[in-house]
């Protein structure tokens, strides 16, 4: 039986059978693994050659809910980082809105790159100290990002935790991230910092990543691989089961396996299964705790030349295994494709599915806050191609901005609509909400598509 439209878990049946090929051609079992190869090859070419149009075209917008589907997003600007996220937090009513007294608190960052490319550090700081400001506050705070970077020494405190930023720090005598770390250590705040490694090794690895000598964090996982059945350790998990596909050819499926990372805190040793929730570890088993795990993420609002905008809905790919798909190198993934290539190359915003798919199955944050205070984008002249827009002066744009909100698809229609189009860069084009073929509307139109919810229609959003 056919999956349906809306079915992405895997069909145990091949799509294709390598079978056909290797009877037709090679029949000694001594050159099992050329035909292999061979069927491989022939299956990529027919992929391409049957490529469904479908799969590239522009998803319909589904009917909203004007009852279900009402947002509100509390907006700051014109102040200081950290003011705006004052003001950000005084219009929500306070964090005890969201944080209980003894929750553990688990805050995402962006990393990967810095400048304009990383999380502003004041407002970072700033939302920690919001947290500890709670009354009574008895929790702990967590601040996690996987860079898919790690040190020579294996910690995944890579990129912008070690790379001094010349913008979005805003903190004096500050230059990094990382640079939290020794605060809150010295004030004795219940914060620690983890940085996720993902699981299995990457051809990638050798690339330069504006860091030729890879100074700032080398790419890809540990090799360790998935966390098998029964382990008890920090790293992935990769479930087969809750594969997220769809079909790209008469001959194959564009397809992620679900991953989810599961990480200790440094502090108290609890352990954070993203999926589950929160254990303590008692010899080789886990044990739940009774406490609620609140989680909040800090994204960018940057332009993004596969997605055109990287916000919200894309903040999770800071949390996905990239080495569970296309340039992984281990054997299990060989015919999955990471998150980042999925819909690749011809229609790279289909990477909304695979995170979409993560929001619905794994966990979604009790909290956005896309800090803009620097927004990368593409002048609109004079532009040097071989630089990188996440890092370059020519192409940061002071906004001055802070949005939080519950939901991501109307936040990120915000952030375009608000921020990158009155740019009116180089990439104008690719972050223009109003044309429904931009690439924006694609990834916000299939992000709402798979995950079920989210606004797109602006009569739908209050702004507070």
């Amino acid at each position: 039986m056919e999956p349906s439209a809306h079915s992405y878990h895997i069909d145990p049946r091949p799509i294709f059978s390598r079978r056909h090929f290797l009877l037709g051609s090679l029949s000694l079992g001594g050159v099992a693994g050329l035909g292999l190869a061979f069927s491989r090859r022939v299956r990529s070419r027919l992929s391409t050659w049957t490529r469904l149009k479908e799969f590239d075209a522009t998803p319909p917008l589904l009917p909203h809910d004007p009852i279900k589907e009402r947002r509100t997003i509390w907006m700051a600007q014109g102040n200081t980082p950290a003011g705006n996220i004052d003001s950000v937090v005084d219009k929500i009513g306070g964090f005890h809105k969201i944080v209980g007294q003894e929750d553990l608190v688990i805050v995402k960052v962006s990393a990967q790159w810095w400048n304009q490319g990383m999380t502003n550090v004041a407002a970072v700081k700033r939302v920690i100290e919001h947290v500890l400001e709670i009354p009574g506050f008895r929790g702990e705070v967590i601040v996690f990002e996987n860079t898919h970077f790690r040190m020579p020494d294996g910690s995944g405190l890579s990129r912008a935790w070690v790379c001094p930023s010349e913008r979005n720090v805003d903190v004096p005598g500050w230059n990094k991230l990382g640079d939290l770390i020794p605060h809150f250590e010295s004030k004795r705040a219940p914060v620690s910092f983890v940085g996720l490694v993902d699981a299995g090794p990457n051809s990638l690895s050798t690339g330069g990543w504006a860091d030729p000598g890879h100074t700032y964090g080398i790419y890809g996982g540990d090799g360790r691989g998935p966390i098998e059945p029964g382990e008890v350790r920090d790293g992935y998990y990769w479930d087969f089961e809750h594969t997220f596909r769809k079909r790209r050819s008469l001959v194959d499926y564009a397809q992620t396996p679900l991953t989810w990372p599961v990480f200790k805190s440094p502090r108290t040793g609890l352990t954070v299964d993203l999926k589950h929730g929160i254990f303590r570890r008692e010899g080789n088993t886990r044990v739940p705790v009774d406490r609620k795990l609140t989680w909040i993420t800090l994204a960018t609002a940057n332009e993004h030349e596969d997605t055109g905008l990287t916000c919200c809905c894309k903040s999770a790919m800071g949390i996905v295994d990239m080495s569970a798909g296309r340039f992984g190198t281990d054997p299990r993934v060989r015919d999955y494709h990471s998150v980042h290539f999925f819909g690749s190359p011809k229609s790279p915003w289909r990477m909304a599915g695979p995170l979409a798919h993560f929001a619905k199955h794994v966990r979604i944050p009790d909290l956005y806050i896309a800090v803009a205070e620097w927004v990368a984008a593409r002048p609109s002249n004079g532009w040097d191609g071989s630089k990188h827009t996440r890092l370059d002066a020519a192409a940061a744009f002071h906004m001055s901005t802070v949005v939080a909100g519950t939901d991501p698809v109307a936040m990120d229609w915000w952030c375009a609509k608000n921020l990158l189009m009155p740019i009116g860069g180089g990439n104008k084009h690719l972050n223009d909400v109003e044309n429904p073929d931009s690439l924006v509307s694609r990834f916000l139109r299939y992000y709402r598509e798979v995950y079920g919810s989210g606004t797109l229609d602006p009569r739908l959003i209050r702004v507070v």
